[in-house]
């Protein structure tokens, strides 16, 4: 894609997510985000199919962006249980960061699953580099069974307002550091 496809890509994803941080999100529609972006109708459908492809963008974005940050701050010498309750720390703060635009890719099956799935594949990878003696097929459903429980407590947090502060989720964490470490007999 060229400079210009790719700035036009991403004044409307900022534009999407300035609306998103801002405006009331379940009103949210294709005019209010050209208008905001100051991108054409036509241009916009140049990009995206519809407003889902969009969205289903932004997922993946999100996604790419929660494990950068995570990967960013991987320590060396740590035990793999610290390592994971950074990442999940991680994770929490990232989605308090983003509360509206995460409560929106919440409302689209499609987009939530393809936020989901971005982040279970990347912890199953670091399952495979962390545990190279263990069978692939019981590590991918450990990894997507922690994925889910943390996920799981995430959509409940964004579906009951974000009413509980990031350090009270992150307090229901080691209850998932202990299902791996059952899992896996490591105390």
């Amino acid at each position: 894609m060229s400079d210009y496809g790719e700035k036009t890509r991403g004044r409307i994803k900022t534009a999407l997510e300035e609306l998103l941080e801002n405006g009331p999100g379940k009103g949210l529609t294709v005019s209010a985000l050209l208008k905001q972006s100051g991108v054409a109708r036509s241009t916009f459908y140049v990009y995206y199919e519809n407003f889902e492809d969009l969205l289903e963008e932004l997922a993946t974005d999100y996604a790419a962006e929660v494990i950068r940050l995570i990967r960013g701050n991987r320590s060396e010498g740590a035990s793999w249980a610290d390592s994971y309750r950074d990442a999940y720390r991680i994770f929490i703060q990232f989605i308090d960061q983003h509360k509206k635009a995460y409560a929106m890719l919440l409302r689209t099956p499609r987009v939530e699953r393809v936020f989901l799935e971005g982040i279970q594949k990347y912890l199953y990878d670091q399952y495979l580099a962390d545990f190279p003696d263990r069978k692939p097929k019981l590590l991918r459903y450990s990894a997507y069974a922690c994925t889910s429980y943390i996920y799981s407590i995430l959509r409940l947090w964004a579906e009951g307002g974000f009413t509980e502060s990031p350090e009270e989720l992150a307090a229901l964490l080691p209850d998932s550091i202990q299902i791996a470490t059952d899992l896996y007999g490591e105390k």
